[in-house]
Formats: C-alpha cells, structure tokens, sequence
C-alpha cells in the first residue's frame, strides 16, 4: 500500500497554502490565546463533528465551517460546495464515525489538528485546519 499518493500530496500542499495564508493575519489577534491551548475543547469539537455525522445532519456539519472553508483538497471553497460535498459522502458512510485528537499545532491563529478517524474496520489519518471564532472561523479546510 502506498502511503503517498497524488491525492495525499496535493492535500498536504493545500494544507501547506493555506496555513501560509494564516500566518498572514494582524499581529491585534496575537496576543489573543490560540485555537490549539485547550486539547479537551478540541476534542469536544471533533465529537460533535462526529456526532452530526453520525446522524448525517448536512446543515449542522456544514455550519461548522469557515464561510470560505473547504473540504479535500480538490474541494470547492465556500459552504455551498461543503454541503454538497457532505450530502455525497454521508450517503457512502453507513459506519459510525469516532474521531481522536492526536496532535494540536498552532498555525497563526489557526490550529492545524492530526486525527485519527475510525469508521467501522477502517481507520484512517486525518486534518483539520480551524481558524479562531472570533474571525470568521470553524473549519477552514479538512481531509
């Protein structure tokens, strides 16, 4: 099995770009404490991610993210095309999924979160980019 595929990479650089854009925001928001301090918070995040899923609740997912968020990295940005994007991969998920924090890296003020994903037999690495409330944020991206 190869771990690097083409579609890995190219999510791996959208990832990169767009933690380059986060690094660009105001020095203001700085001092405000990050989206990655608090381990217990995030986690609580990804649970009720998984729980909208888990009950395939489209809106309420898409809610959580950025209104320019996107999802994969061939995904269309914008909330629109993520809630497309999830009606479609809902209906090819009938397995519960559980959703585990392994890694919190602050990007700016942003937060870059390594998952590991559990669906059924299948388990998976997974990312999270979040960008802080208070700024437009939720989800920016995710794979």
């Amino acid at each position: 099995m190869n771990l690097i595929t083409p579609a890995r990479l190219g999510l791996l650089a959208a990832a990169w770009l767009i933690a380059v854009v986060v690094l660009a925001y105001s020095e203001e928001a700085a001092a405000a404490p990050g989206p990655c301090e608090d381990g217990a918070t995030l986690q609580r995040r990804l649970d009720a991610f998984d729980a909208r899923w888990n009950a395939s609740d489209a809106w309420g997912l898409t809610a959580q993210f950025a209104d320019d968020g996107s999802l994969g990295a061939a995904g269309e940005p914008g909330r629109q095309a993520v809630y497309r994007e999830l009606v479609e991969r809902l209906g090819r998920s009938p397995q519960p999924r559980q959703t585990r924090l392994l890694r919190a890296t602050p990007v700016g003020q942003a937060c870059l979160v390594d998952v590991q994903v559990r669906s059924g037999e299948r388990s998976e690495a997974g990312l999270f980019l979040l960008a802080q409330a208070r700024e437009g944020g939720g989800i920016v991206a995710m794979r």
